[in-house]
């Protein structure tokens, strides 16, 4: 109740404000803050209360007065208050009451005001909301509001305005057509609609013919004259938002469960089919050919959905779609007879789209002219016509091995298609390639292959997998052309293993001037993009398609001799990395102990060569694939591991690690070292020779990038897990590691660095013998090298052990840390977690005995430090002797380097200064790591821990920590600081939002 009323005394003000005079602002961050919150269901009461309704009033009569009295955000806002209030019922009355409606309705039918969007949008939302009550739609039907939708789809060029006055009046169209069966209403919005089309096409003019009216008789010297104006632009885009109104309204009416009359409606009144079809013969501009063949397209899904599929006195057969295959078949005619190759493509798109929507409705089947057909399969045919028409090597494999293959998929290209398919896939030929063989270079183009892949692509998520299977066969073949088309007047290679070897004469092969199709590089780029989404999406295997054994063979020869851009290199790359992860089969592994034979063994000098590309997005692609090979050497395919060691990749991928100027191919190469780490071969013949531990602590102390400390961290880890680092490292080690929780900003790094002292924590239990969680009843001691019986004494020793070995380094001390200063939500998840893992353990035992051991085995270590002096002004680089022993030569040699510089000329003075100062340079920056004993400031014993953590309230904490970061949903909150923004003037503009 407090807080109600403290919302409802903050509201009140801030209202007042808005309505003042002066009140100016630059931003609507607040406005959307607030009208989300008042929209919510917690504050539907407070939408109810007397204020709000006579502020609503108020606002209305300022700005029926003059409407420039109220802020435009604020006339928005006042609209959108409205329609959440009309959401109660009783709300509704007491706003007819106050004559609401009618004022909102009459301010917003004011034509000579010019509203911004946000005015627009809001007013329609405030009629939507009304068209749920019976009384709302007579209410709007009373005010012909229709008119005002409609002007606002027609001559409003912002998009969301546009999109709901749409569906408002489309909401409203169907209602009064089929719930209030007002046909009158509906004929009288229709009529509105159609009438910049009505006014538009084939005007008569009756002209008197004077001259044949001399002696009299006039009265039938009239003639009839069709005036029609062909590509008249400004007549165009006057009907051009008409066209796309009734696209949307048709498309609508295919959603629909429920038969709808609008369609007859529109066909019975309005002739709407012949009139489109007057339309599209006064234009040949392509962009507003394809709105009036969307309408047309439209027009034919929902007639045959609502005057066949939904009709339940239909006497025609349900799977007999004559009638609306001859419509389709007739628009893709029309397209081929235009020579308008883009819309031919994109009205299969839009086919196909809408035939999906249909849904369970339509059958998997359809006869046309007697003819059984799929008709899905038919698109799809179409969709690939364009790019199969640009394929010479395909044909030329008549004489090859290879031929029997693609002779099965042509074969199964025909048994899908009708025979009106084919027809027309002859005509597109026809138009694309003279008879003499050559291509027409204005029709058949790079733009329009790349159209056909982008628009398949476009369908990916309504494919079927056979219609799949068949587009990805297709896109092999067109990356095989790539490949013939670059091997012109290359020398053969009989051990050549990157694939097709062809003749020299591809570019007189039929059809001539078809290349310039296949070495667009945006073509290339397109078919591999759609080969790699196909793949990943629908799982395609060689089972599917046999073509794509040879998909590593065509890729590696383009990556080889193509000179390919940086965009398609990358697709290229990571297409190598798909074919690797999928066309690798797992039994292969039983059978060979090597990949010689295989394209895959020249994988490794291409993997090499675009390692060091000059484009980071190349370099970053190549070690993406290197770890995925290196994953799937580990245990399916353990051939790969020689691979990588003959080529010498993981000291490349070092190198790069150290050295690479870009931030994210560092982070990819520290990524593929940890795949790599696990595996034997690779650590002993590469990896354990470099000098990875000492630079990753580096990295994980000095490193600026986030995402680079990030994946460094987590291969320190798993170094750390499945080798032995060295004793040396072992204080710096825990010292970064407590840098990385308590000094690093970046929350992953943070998470990493716990979790590699949870791993830590379990490293120690089972070295103590524990196993699975828990301690079995005998174990092995490597202490005392025998089997020894874990009584329960023993076991609180062995854990009074490993929580003695943490608290050397300082857990509980950073742990304690972050609980007071920590602010990241995941950092405080994963601590409060592992406190509480930690806490159930623990009081599985006594923990007071513990403790007491815990103290016992302090004392002694700490009796063995004392007896060893400890200065802290050691030096911090691992070995400090070698500064030393310099020191100590360079004093030996003081003489000869004095009579040195007498004898040496001015040169090789400067020579010798600039030595001198690199020597300086290096010295000053020899602080590779922290200091190895700074873990010793975090000392906490687990007794001051016990006693510390006692005192926190950890779900509290963590609750707490949550509502801060979600107070933007906080009502009172957001309150104040409106207030606060509005007493400092600051035009309410917000950074904190």
């Amino acid at each position: 109740m407090q807080k109600q009323e403290e919302v409802t005394i903050r509201l009140k003000k801030i209202f007042d404000i808005f309505l003042n005079g002066n009140f100016t602002t630059t931003d609507n961050v607040y406005f959307e803050k607030l009208i989300s919150h008042l929209q919510s269901k917690e504050n539907a009461l407070l939408l109810q209360m007397p204020f709000v309704i006579d502020w609503v009033d108020k606002c209305l009569t300022l700005i029926s007065a003059d409407f420039h009295r109220v802020h435009p955000k604020v006339i928005s806002f006042m609209l959108n208050l409205i329609s959440f209030m009309t959401s109660n019922e009783w709300m509704v009355l007491r706003l007819r009451e106050l004559d609401i409606m009618h004022r909102v309705v009459f301010f917003m039918q004011a034509q000579e005001r010019n509203f911004s969007p946000s005015i627009k949008l809001s007013g329609i939302r405030v009629m939507k909301a009304v068209t749920k009550y019976s009384m709302g739609l007579a209410f709007l039907r009373m005010q012909r509001t229709w008119t005002l939708l409609i002007h606002y789809s027609n001559n409003e060029h912002t998009l969301y305005v546009v999109r709901e006055a749409r569906q408002l009046l489309y909401e409203m169209l169907y209602k009064f057509c089929d719930k209030m069966q007002d046909e009158a209403v509906t004929l009288e919005i229709l009529a509105e609609i159609m009438k910049p089309i009505h006014d538009n096409v084939y005007k008569p003019d009756y002209i008197n013919n004077e001259n044949a009216s001399g002696g009299g008789g006039g009265e039938g010297n009239e003639e009839e004259r069709i005036h029609v104006s062909v590509d008249d632009h400004e007549l165009l885009h006057k009907i051009s938002a008409t066209i796309d109104l009734l696209c949307y309204i048709l498309q609508q009416t295919l959603v629909s469960e429920e038969r709808t009359k609008i369609v007859s409606l529109l066909r019975e009144h309005h002739d709407l089919e012949f009139n489109i079809w007057k339309l599209v013969e006064m234009t040949h501009n392509t962009y507003f050919t394809e709105k009036m063949l969307n309408t047309l397209c439209s027009y034919h899904f929902a007639v045959v959905v609502h005057e066949k599929i939904l009709n339940p006195n239909c006497a025609e057969p349900p799977e007999n779609f004559t009638e609306f295959g001859l419509s389709f078949f007739n628009l893709m005619k029309f397209c081929i007879q235009r020579y308008d190759a883009i819309n031919f493509v994109k009205m299969a798109e839009l086919h196909h789209i809408l035939w999906k929507k249909l849904g369970t409705r339509a059958p998997k089947e359809i006869i046309i002219l007697d003819e059984r057909v799929a008709f899905e399969n038919q698109l799809i045919c179409f969709h690939m016509a364009p790019l199969l028409f640009s394929m010479k090597f395909a044909m030329k494999m008549a004489d090859d091995s290879e031929s029997e293959l693609f002779d099965t998929y042509v074969k199964k290209l025909l048994e899908m298609s009708c025979e009106q398919t084919l027809r027309l896939c002859y005509s597109l030929r026809d138009s694309f390639i003279t008879p003499e063989g050559y291509t027409n270079y204005n029709l058949f183009t790079p733009e329009l292959a790349r159209k056909c892949v982008h628009s398949i692509l476009s369908l990916e998520h309504i494919l079927d997998r056979e219609q799949a299977v068949t587009v990805c066969q297709a896109l092999l073949y067109a990356l095989r052309e790539v490949v013939a088309l670059n091997n012109i007047n290359m020398p053969t290679d009989p051990e050549d293993c990157h694939g097709p070897t062809t003749s020299n004469n591809y570019v007189d092969i039929y059809p001539r001037g078809s290349e310039a199709i296949i070495k667009d590089p945006k073509v290339m780029h397109s078919v591999m993009v759609g080969l790699r989404t196909l793949i990943e999406r629908f799982k395609i295997t060689w089972k599917e398609s046999v073509e794509t054994i040879g998909l590593v063979n065509c890729l590696a020869f383009v990556l080889e001799n193509c000179n390919m851009d940086v965009p398609c290199t990358v697709q290229a790359l990571k297409l190598v990395q798909l074919s690797v992860e999928h066309f690798l089969s797992p039994n292969m592994a039983l059978l060979v102990d090597n990949l010689q034979g295989s394209a895959l063994v020249c994988l490794g000098p291409i993997i090499v060569k675009r390692m060091h590309d000059i484009a980071w997005e190349v370099r970053d692609s190549a070690l993406e694939l290197t770890t995925s090979i290196a994953c799937i050497s580990r245990i399916k395919f353990p051939a790969f591991q020689q691979f990588l060691i003959d080529v010498k990749i993981p000291p490349i991928i070092y190198e790069m690690a150290k050295h690479d100027s870009e931030p994210y191919v560092r982070a990819s190469a520290y990524k593929c070292l940890s795949k790599m780490v696990p595996i034997n071969a690779l650590w002993e013949n590469g990896l354990s020779q470099l000098d990875l531990v000492d630079h990753l602590l580096y990295v994980l102390y000095r490193e600026n990038e986030d995402i680079v400390r990030s994946e460094a961290i987590l291969t320190l880890s798993l170094i750390y897990d499945h080798r032995k680092i060295p004793t040396k490292y072992k204080n710096t080690l825990f010292s970064t590691l407590n840098y990385c929780v308590v000094g690093d900003h970046h929350w992953e790094v943070k998470v990493n660095a716990l979790c590699f002292w949870r791993m830590e924590f379990s490293r120690q239990l089972n070295n103590q013998g524990m196993l699975d969680g828990v301690f079995p009843s005998v174990t092995f001691s490597k202490e005392h090298k025998k089997i020894v019986t874990l009584t329960e004494r023993e076991i609180k020793l062995r854990v009074a052990k490993v929580l003695t070995e943490v608290q050397k380094y300082g857990y509980y001390g950073i742990i304690l840390h972050c609980l007071r200063e920590e602010y990241a939500i995941e950092v405080l998840k994963i601590i409060i977690n592992g406190i509480k893992v930690m806490n159930e353990k623990l009081n599985e035992y006594d923990f007071q005995i513990i403790l007491s051991d815990i103290e016992s085995l302090t004392t002694s270590v700490n009796s063995i430090d004392n007896s060893l002096p400890f200065t802290p002004d050691q030096p911090m680089s691992v070995e400090p002797d070698e500064d030393e022993a310099s020191s100590i030569i360079n004093a030996e040699q003081a003489d000869d380097v004095i009579e040195s510089i007498l004898n040496a000329q001015d040169v090789q003075l400067l020579e010798k200064t600039f030595q001198s100062q690199m020597q300086i340079n290096c010295a000053e920056t020899q602080k590779r790591h922290i200091d190895e004993f700074y873990y010793k400031q975090f000392a906490v014993s687990v007794r001051e821990w016990r006693d510390e953590i006692a005192k926190f309230d950890l779900d509290k904490l963590l609750k707490q920590q949550e509502e801060w970061f979600d107070s933007n949903d906080n009502l009172v909150c957001l309150l104040d600081d409106i207030l606060n923004v509005i007493r400092r003037n600051d035009d309410m503009t917000s950074d904190c939002y």
